[in-house]
């Protein structure tokens, strides 16, 4: 009986380990999936982790005077991959923006 009790109690002890833990897993798992996805837009933007808000505004700046379709009028599918290569640094400099709160 008493071996019987033992073993309740150790199981009932790894059982509140066990669900404490899966809740902090998830969430480093989700801290890391987000710090990934701002690497991926500060390189986007051509920038090394770590950038300053000064570089990743001037970096945009750059690259948006660069890409800009009405620099292309002339030739359509230039245009288009212009349009395509802005859609994807706005949205990059837009979700860096909101993950750092900035305006």
């Amino acid at each position: 009986m008493r071996m019987i009790l033992i073993g309740i109690v150790i199981f009932s002890i790894l059982f509140i380990f066990w669900s404490l833990r899966a809740p902090m897993a998830k969430e480093k798992r989700r801290r890391r999936v987000k710090r990934e996805r701002i690497d991926r837009c500060i390189e986007t933007l051509g920038l090394q982790s770590g950038a300053s808000q000064e570089d990743i505004n001037q970096a945009y700046r750059d690259l948006v005077t660069v890409w800009h379709p009405d620099r292309f009028a002339n030739n359509l599918r230039l245009q288009k991959k212009a349009e395509e290569n802005l859609k994807e640094i706005n949205a990059a400099y837009e979700y860096i923006r909101s993950f750092y709160g900035w305006k």
